[in-house]
């Protein structure tokens, strides 16, 4: 049985989430709370295994619940957010501040798409409760043993490229926001190549997490919009429920956008991104995949692989799921298996020194 906390001020969300979760064979509701600090004051009580946050709230609203909670006892929080443009911004900082995943509330009221929400919800509840926060809980005292960690997978020897790179593509979902942060944040304004990324994200989060991207980042971050050139120094990223491709047809590289329908349950698609990239630059490219759920990109990379592209793969410990990654590695496609914090890094070096081994 999974067993969840509901935090709302709304009387009327908090009973309509707890009656979608309790009709669930597998889930029960182990307590509520009107506001962030009642959350915290049953948490240890209660002990859930995952908790369902509204940001807005009167007193300690979810923004600083979820930090509180991550700092004292890290739980997968999923946010119930606002379709809103300041309820994006608010969830993009949730994100970051370690919920895990989040669910849009319809526009009007969430009674008015309940069969949509509650299908979402029960999902998402069901693959948060699969997640390992542990490496996210405080240290232990010095006393204690440390844990003998199990040796990371040797990275698998990489070709000699044939010639400079000339784009990177990237792949990421649950945990991913945060993750993008750090990897594009270390990159710097000169980068001599183009970005392109698919973060699985809906349709109306996409650019303002572009644009919190690009007032934080020295490279230029843009959603990308239908025939934007692809150009040294700027990171396009897919918006929501559109697939993007790559074509060097017709003069400059660019983007192309379609609402084909959804490969693997996902649009924007990682694998149709990568595949694109794959058939365009071949062992030009360098494919990066990052933490999330499914297995969205492996086959892409696979592709990318064969046709000597270089592949790196966030490391399991860095990541909030190891299963899009995990999968890349399982399958033998990653060249470099590394924390989120070396990605920038293992980019640049590749960008730089293309023919050396990995």
């Amino acid at each position: 049985m999974i067993r969840v906390m509901v935090v709302d001020d709304s009387p009327l969300v908090r009973k309509i989430v707890t009656d979608i979760l309790s009709a669930q064979p597998d889930i029960g509701v182990c307590a509520t709370a009107p506001s962030g600090e009642l959350a915290l004051h049953k948490l240890e009580r209660s002990q859930p295994d995952v908790v369902t946050m509204d940001i807005n709230m009167p007193g300690m609203g979810g923004l600083a619940a979820i930090r509180q909670i991550m700092g004292s006892r890290p739980t997968p929080v999923i946010v119930l957010s606002a379709f809103a443009h300041r309820g994006a911004e608010h969830t993009l900082q949730a994100l970051e501040a370690g919920a895990v995943d989040f669910v849009l509330k319809p526009s009007v009221s969430i009674s008015g798409g309940v069969a949509q929400v509650a299908r979402e919800l029960v999902e998402k509840i069901r693959q948060a409760a699969q997640i390992d926060l542990a490496p996210l809980a405080p240290p232990a005292p010095a006393a204690a043993e440390p844990r003998a960690e199990a040796p990371a997978p040797a990275p698998a020897p990489a070709p000699v490229a044939l010639r400079p790179v000339e784009i990177v593509a990237i792949g990421a979902s649950t945990g991913g926001p945060a993750a993008l942060k750090v990897v594009l944040q270390s990159l710097p304004e000169d980068l001599p190549v183009g970005v392109v990324v698919v973060q699985h994200m809906p349709v109306l989060f996409t650019r303002p997490f572009a644009e919190h991207l690009d007032a934080i980042c020295q490279v230029a971050v843009k959603e990308a919009e239908h025939g934007d050139e692809i150009v040294d120094g700027r990171v396009l990223v897919a918006p929501g429920d559109r697939h993007m491709t790559v074509t060097r047809e017709g003069g400059r590289p660019r983007v192309l956008l379609n609402q084909d329908e959804p490969v693997g349950g996902h649009r924007p698609s990682v694998d149709v991104l990568v595949r694109s990239v794959a058939r365009e630059y071949g062992c030009r490219a360098i494919g990066v995949i990052m933490t999330g759920m499914g297995k969205d990109g492996a086959q892409g990379i696979g592709e990318l692989r064969d046709q000597g592209g270089y592949v790196i793969a966030q490391d399991s410990a860095t990541s909030v799921v190891f299963g899009m990654n995990g999968e890349v590695v399982r399958r033998g496609a990653a060249h470099a298996v590394v924390p989120v914090s070396t990605i920038a890094g293992a980019i640049l070096s590749r960008i730089q020194s293309p023919a050396a081994a990995g």
